[in-house]
């Protein structure tokens, strides 16, 4: 049971960074706020390709933490 709360502890976390880290990628490399809900005036004058760009990187990126994070925590459980 441990090792679960710590695989979702580590999940969690890794999702957070992985989000800033994306966001940081994304004005270093524009120049400009990343399109989120959270810079909802950012959203709504970014053309649809910056969104769906952004969208497409943020997503992939949560997709192969959250798989990572998972496979560590599976590793783990089965060491035990």
């Amino acid at each position: 049971m441990i090792i679960k709360l710590l695989g979702t502890v580590v999940s969690v976390v890794a999702g957070l960074v992985g989000a800033k880290l994306i966001s940081s990628i994304w004005k270093g490399v524009t120049g400009e706020k990343p399109p989120t809900p959270t810079n909802p005036e950012v959203q709504q004058r970014a053309t649809i390709g910056k969104v769906l760009s952004f969208a497409i990187v943020s997503g992939a990126s949560a997709a192969v933490i959250q798989a990572v994070t998972k496979r560590w925590a599976q590793k783990l459980a089965s060491q035990k």
